[in-house]
């Protein structure tokens, strides 16, 4: 059988000559071609090793070693170590807006004459007190909001009751009854960030007519704020006022309990407070915007109690899922509530009134005053609504009996605006109102003369606490 093998392990060896490839000797040694070169396989490499690997072997001690293409250490490191970075779509942020609303900027004619001479003292002039400059020029209004300047201009929107309009150059400036306002005053609301301007109020046709309004709605534009009580006829009524910030939409109505007695004998449309009115245009606002806020010219002068029909108003405006209602015209604080629908569960924020903001009113309850502040809420995912953090920063309208100088003149100098906590017993004293108080011998505080202590105790008999900044409460 030896002779046998031998032939068959010959034979197996001319295969490999033929053929160039290795294989293991059935008698138990590896073996391989003698040739360096051999003839090309016309398989591929991958096909080549596979057809190697799959001949059987027995206890062998090499293995047969194919090519490898060598990598760097350090990449494949590199490449193993470092995570996958998946990119995650960011959640949806709300949209939050701040809002602020100012009282009724009553432009009496002392204040026209602190604005000449704060003017006359920035520019080295002097005080002509027998004419006011009918244009912008010759007043400077700003130093009486200096300290509240900042409030105002930080605001995303801020909202002022400008119950004085303007006629603008050529016509007569003038005080009460009928007032007729320099243009500065709306120039330096402007300045000071002031972006929605009220126009509808008991003195919106001071004029007699409706001059002064057709001035100032295209005036006040151009300055870049929004005006508000402007109808050209009975139909504009249905072009609710919308503006827009950030992606949310404001619907911006307003409406007025009065016009002193005159009437409007032009197509110009008046929004006297009217059921039928404000059904048709908050239904027109809902369709059309985010929010819904009422400017409501309403009650009482010298009242800090809202009437009867304040709050049959209000209920309507709950009834119809207003957001907001900002009230004017009582010239002094009256209370802040929420009020809820107890049908759809709506919560309304409404302000009876803000009080005075800049005038020449002379009572103490005159002088205490509020800037409401609100965020809106729109929630990112359902486009939800909310108003949050209602607050009423209490300030006070300070100013000083000087001599008068002018026609309709108080002699009232030195207007500035105070935050109700910076203000002193030293300015008390200074005050025109305590001069006032003595010589009318009246008092219009709770608690009494005006003083620290009952401006503190008035504010706090009406407004509830939950509203009032924590030094308030």
């Amino acid at each position: 059988m030896f002779p046998f093998k031998r032939l068959t392990a010959c034979l197996l060896c001319i295969v490999v000559l033929c053929c160039g490839c290795s294989f293991v000797d059935p008698l138990g040694g590896e073996s391989s071609s003698s040739t360096t070169e051999s003839t090309p396989s016309s398989l591929p490499p991958a096909a080549e090793s596979s057809s190697e690997s799959s001949l059987p072997r027995e206890d062998s001690s090499e293995e047969i070693s194919l090519p490898v293409e060598e990598s760097d250490p350090d990449e494949s490191v590199e490449e193993s170590s470092a995570p996958d970075i998946i990119e995650l779509p960011e959640d949806p942020v709300d949209t939050v807006l701040s809002f602020v609303a100012c009282g009724d900027n009553l432009i009496h004619p002392s204040v026209y004459y602190a604005g000449m001479e704060y003017y006359a003292a920035a520019n080295g002039t002097k005080v002509d007190y027998d004419s006011w400059p009918t244009n912008d020029m010759g007043y400077d209004f700003l130093p009486i909001y200096e300290y509240v300047a900042d409030t105002m201009k930080n605001a995303d929107i801020c909202f002022i009751n400008q119950e004085t309009l303007s006629g603008g150059p050529g016509t007569k400036i003038d005080g009460y009854p009928q007032f007729n306002t320099p243009l500065a005053v709306a120039r330096d609301l402007a300045t000071l960030g002031v972006d929605i301007i009220n126009m509808a109020h008991n003195h919106m046709l001071d004029s007699g007519n409706d001059k002064l309004l057709k001035y100032s709605d295209p005036y006040y534009r151009s300055l870049g704020m929004t005006p508000l009580g402007y109808y050209k006829d009975e139909a504009d009524t249905n072009n609710i006022v919308i503006y827009e910030k950030e992606g949310v939409t404001f619907a911006l109505l307003t409406y007025t309990y009065a016009t002193n007695g005159i009437v409007c004998r032009s197509d110009t449309y008046i929004p006297y407070f009217n059921e039928e009115l404000i059904r048709r245009q908050v239904g027109l606002a809902h369709a059309l915007a985010d929010v819904v806020i009422v400017s409501a010219h309403w009650g009482y002068e010298d009242s800090y109690t809202q009437n009867q029909e304040q709050r049959n108003y209000a209920e309507l405006f709950c009834e119809l899922e207003v957001d907001v209602v900002i009230g004017t015209h009582s010239h002094c604080l009256q209370p802040m509530k929420w009020v809820t629908n107890d049908i759809t569960g709506h919560k309304m924020l409404l302000t009876y009134s803000l009080g005075n903001f800049v005038s020449g009113m002379q009572g103490a309850l005159n002088v205490l005053e509020g800037m409401v502040s609100f965020d809106v809420r729109k929630s990112a995912e359902t486009g939800e609504i909310t108003i949050e953090n209602p607050i009423l920063t209490p300030v006070v309208l300070h100013y000083t009996k000087e001599s008068a100088d002018g026609e309709k003149d108080t002699g009232y100098r030195n207007f500035k605006i105070y935050e109700l906590k910076d203000y002193t017993e030293e300015l008390v004293k200074e005050h025109g109102v305590t001069w006032y108080e003595k010589k009318k011998g009246t008092t219009t505080l709770k608690g009494g003369k005006f003083s620290i202590e009952n401006l503190y105790k008035t504010l706090q008999s009406v407004i509830s606490a939950e509203f009032l900044p924590e030094e308030y409460r």
